[in-house]
């Protein structure tokens, strides 16, 4: 069976997973599924090989296609396509107006259930004998990928004038056999007559009726209504005119909220700015807040000031609230909308957001936004989930689902990394009050494991905030629900060290390496642990006997360093070997942008005095901890190096 990584993952290689990580990227960029690939169609030679006819015959098409089913859509004798696709066009009917003298016979299947065969009598097998020759079909039940042909069995019988009979070998063993005459036609064969119940002539249509394509009209506007609204940060703020940070929640508490990002330069802004400005009276009838955000300083200073910016205003008429828009308001709407969207491209000039009470957001408007539209999706906000998934599909249809699943970890990610902690955290917490463990659940289940990585990342977070106890509760739920992850199990031991379990943390990773005693991973965990229980000798003594397994592991490269640029052991502490081992930590791909690889460089050349390299690195690394929310490389620098930093940072 076919690897999937939304089933089992403990079957799933690393490459494998990169992989369908790497594929899913380019749908989310707008590429097809199969990239330029054409469908293709082939016609048995009778020699034992096959030709590609695909151009030929007009079915050289460059789909992303999946499902195809097989009938006589127009009733003319010869078998039509349907054809389904992943992208647009959805669907197709390919209509088969080959022109020749061949004739057909088709045959409908009734069983008995009480001879044990079935109604539609899936598995019979037909051999229909002509005069010159023998063919066999057999009844399956689906012959395409999440598609099903009809079940009438077709037989091209060419330009034969005689036909003999039907013998039909019943799902139950029997062997029946109809008489046929020569005539072309529809039989009827139930199981047990013997003879043909219905025996109907083919109509050759002249003419087939195609419907008109009717397109919507070509617009800029492009909404996008959430299934499952966005919370945002409490925190998230934008500039008002004076320079003044101020926070977006404080606008949602007594209702909606219209956040609309226009620039100076754009035309269609100014546009929308007026509309907004003719229908100020309805919009404050309706109850919706409405500030227009100058996007002109974020990304290159343009050095537009509030004077230039009311004057641009005011030729709109508009009258509304104005600021600008910060860095970190619109990456952070960017990033959570790419992670809830699966294809989202960066956001146009204008862009708008329509935020409920509380500061939920709901719908987002790329391009211009519909005045009509507004109202219609502001009425229909805190309706529920049902309304919410209606209005969020493009099309009328029937669910299985009450919403479309959002990734959380994927979400609390960007929280954190916008440097929202307590938003990532909470986010995670309240997905898995609603998803809790059912007892008895077999652990390994899919729903399990998914539900461990969603405790795992919220450990992590716990951890990074400094909530060690509490994190270990979470990376012990996250072990017990994936009992095969070794990354789980590895990382809940030294959890347990940092939570002060340290006798036990130590007893489980010796256990460990003594059982594998060349695995690098458990001799690294053990290192870890060492180090966090203040051993440091034996944490250093450790790193050495991974090093000389392989000398290029990073992980104990990084703790050898740091245990002979900080330990206070003047047998450990060795300056120009920490630089030694930092420098060759510094040649990794992307080191430099590494706030834990800045500070480790960064403390090796302050053990040798080189004061300003040393400086340069623990600036670098400091700067990168906090625009990450790093808490604990900011806690090792300002317990490790307090004077490092001037008054001024």
């Amino acid at each position: 069976m076919s690897q999937s990584p939304l089933s089992d993952s403990r079957g799933a290689s690393d490459s494998y997973l990169e992989s369908f990580g790497k594929l899913a990227q380019r749908i989310r960029s707008g590429n097809s599924f199969s990239g330029n690939e054409r469908n293709c169609a082939f016609i048995n030679s009778g020699d034992g090989k096959f030709a590609d006819v695909s151009y030929s015959l007009g079915l050289d098409l460059i789909d992303d296609s999946r499902g195809l089913a097989v009938t006589d859509l127009d009733g003319d004798g010869d078998p039509d396509y349907f054809l389904t696709n992943r992208t647009a066009p959805r669907f197709r009917v390919l209509r088969n107006d080959l022109k020749n003298e061949n004739r057909w016979l088709v045959l409908k299947l009734i069983g008995d259930p009480n001879k044990k065969c079935s109604r539609d009598a899936i598995g019979a097998r037909v051999e229909v004998r002509l005069n010159d020759r023998n063919i066999f079909r057999t009844l399956y039940a689906g012959d395409s990928f999440l598609s099903q042909s009809s079940k009438d069995l077709r037989f091209g019988i060419g330009k034969s004038e005689t036909l003999q009979d039907a013998r039909v070998r019943w799902p139950s063993g029997e062997i029946e056999i109809f008489e046929l005459d020569s005539g072309v036609g529809k039989f009827i064969l139930s199981q047990g007559s013997g003879k043909i119940e219905s025996h109907e002539r083919i109509t050759f249509k002249e003419k087939f009726a195609l419907v008109p394509l009717k397109l919507p009209k070509k617009t800029d506007e492009l909404r996008i209504r959430l299934s499952q609204p966005l919370k945002l940060p409490e925190g998230l703020d934008y500039k008002d005119l004076n320079g003044n940070k101020l926070l977006v929640d404080e606008l949602t508490q007594n209702g909606p909220l219209l956040i609309n990002l226009w620039a100076n330069w754009c035309a269609p802004c100014l546009k929308e700015l007026k509309e907004l400005a003719q229908n100020s009276s309805i919009l404050r009838d309706e109850r919706i807040e409405v500030i227009a955000l100058s996007v002109d300083n974020i990304y290159e200073d343009r050095g537009i000031g509030s004077e230039e910016v009311i004057e641009k205003v005011r030729l709109s008429g508009y009258e509304g609230r104005l600021g600008f828009a910060t860095r970190s308001l619109v990456d952070t709407l960017d990033g959570l909308i790419k992670k809830s969207v699966y294809r989202h491209n960066d956001f146009p000039i204008p862009s708008s957001f329509l935020i409920d009470r509380g500061s939920w957001l709901t719908v987002i408007y790329k391009g211009p936004a519909s005045f009509n539209q507004i109202i219609e999706d502001k009425n229909k906000m805190g309706l529920g989930p049902d309304v919410a998934r209606k209005e969020s599909s493009p099309f009328e249809g029937l669910w299985t689902q009450k919403e479309f699943i959002r990734n959380p970890i994927a979400v609390s990610k960007i929280y954190f990394n916008s440097g929202y902690p307590e938003e990532a955290k909470n986010h995670l917490s309240s997905f898995l009050s609603t998803h809790k463990v059912i007892p008895g659940k077999d652990i390994g289940s899919r729903k399990l494991l998914q539900l461990s990585q969603v405790h795992f990342q919220l450990a992590e977070i716990l951890s990074k905030l400094g909530d060690n106890d509490t994190a270990l509760s979470q990376f012990k739920a996250a072990s017990h629900l994936n009992p095969n992850n070794e990354r789980m199990k590895l990382r809940k031991i030294f959890s347990m060290a940092e939570a002060g379990e340290g006798k036990e943390a130590e007893g489980l990773a010796k256990k460990l390496c003594e059982k594998f005693p060349q695995n690098i991973n458990h001799l690294t965990l053990l290192g870890d642990v060492y180090y966090a229980l203040g051993k440091e000798k034996k944490a250093a003594d450790t790193y050495n006997k991974i090093l000389r397994i392989n000398s290029k592991t990073i992980p104990a490269i990084q703790g050898l360093s740091w245990i002979k640029s900080t330990s206070k052991n003047v047998q450990l502490r060795d300056g120009k070997g920490a630089v030694q081992l930092a420098e060759f930590l510094m040649k990794s791909p992307g080191a430099s942008n590494n706030e834990e690889f800045n500070m480790i460089i960064g403390a090796a050349y302050e053990a040798i005095g080189e004061y300003e390299k040393s400086k340069f690195y623990l600036k670098t690394s400091y700067d990168l901890a906090l625009d990450r929310y790093s808490t604990e490389t900011i806690k090792m620098i300002n317990q490790n190096f307090p004077n490092f930093l001037n008054k001024d940072n």
